[in-house]
């Protein structure tokens, strides 16, 4: 989120860096669907994926939304430990790192989401 900031005459202002100036900031969210055409996703269900940080979003691809089957947890471990972070800690750390007894690793808890879950 910090490359999406920037100080344009002294003001802070919203900057999608991936689109036009002042268009809706998107990010990896959970959603409550309201009203759907699509026959995986009905009204009332939660999704998870990447959506715009707005009160409404029309959504018109479904390649990066997930719906939220397992609702025995809080929705909000979508957006850390089930989610992203989750996600890149287990496969960098048992996938791509895979210590082995005897190994070590640092890992900085001051670095972001990933960090502080590994950690």
């Amino acid at each position: 989120m910090h490359g999406r900031l920037t100080v344009i005459t002294h003001e802070l202002v919203f900057v999608n860096i991936f689109g036009e100036y002042m268009q809706v900031m998107t990010g990896f969210e959970v959603a409550e669907v309201l009203d759907s055409r699509h026959p995986k996703f009905k009204k009332g269900d939660l999704i998870w994926g990447m959506t715009g940080f707005e009160e409404y979003t029309l959504i018109i691809t479904l390649e990066s939304l997930f719906k939220i089957e397992h609702t025995d947890v809080p929705v909000s471990y979508y957006t850390g430990i089930l989610g992203m972070p989750g996600l890149t800690t287990y496969v960098g750390f048992h996938e791509i790192c895979s210590l082995k007894k005897g190994e070590y690793v640092f890992i900085s808890t001051a670095s972001d989401a990933v960090g502080q879950l590994v950690g």
